[in-house]
């Protein structure tokens, strides 16, 4: 019983991180309007692209039995902080937490 308790909030932090990706796609669209006449509207549409497929990746994959495994999630982990966003990276440290615990049960 406790093992299906983790894999929903594992779940739950996933899908959480996911729709949380609105934040910063929505921070950069707002960048790209007001850069339009400058040379970063390229890196601004570039971190909004990552960050839509990122969370769509996310989103779809949450229920997989990938995501019960703590490498593969620590280099989900990795990725966030490197290329999307530190605001996503915090739910993503819970849901490797409850991972850890999962595993070492």
């Amino acid at each position: 019983m406790d093992k299906q308790i983790y894999r929903k909030k594992i779940t739950f932090w996933l899908r959480f991180s996911g729709w949380l990706c609105l934040l910063p796609a929505s921070l950069w669209l707002w960048l790209y309007q007001v850069l339009t006449p400058s040379n970063y509207t390229g890196l601004a549409i570039c971190e909004l692209v990552i960050i839509i497929l990122f969370a769509a990746f996310i989103l779809t994959t949450a229920n997989s039995e990938y995501w019960l495994k703590t490498k593969n999630l620590f280099g989900l982990l990795l990725i966030t902080l490197l290329f999307v966003s530190f605001l996503i990276f915090i739910p993503l440290c819970f849901a490797y937490n409850d991972c850890r615990i999962l595993n070492n049960r």
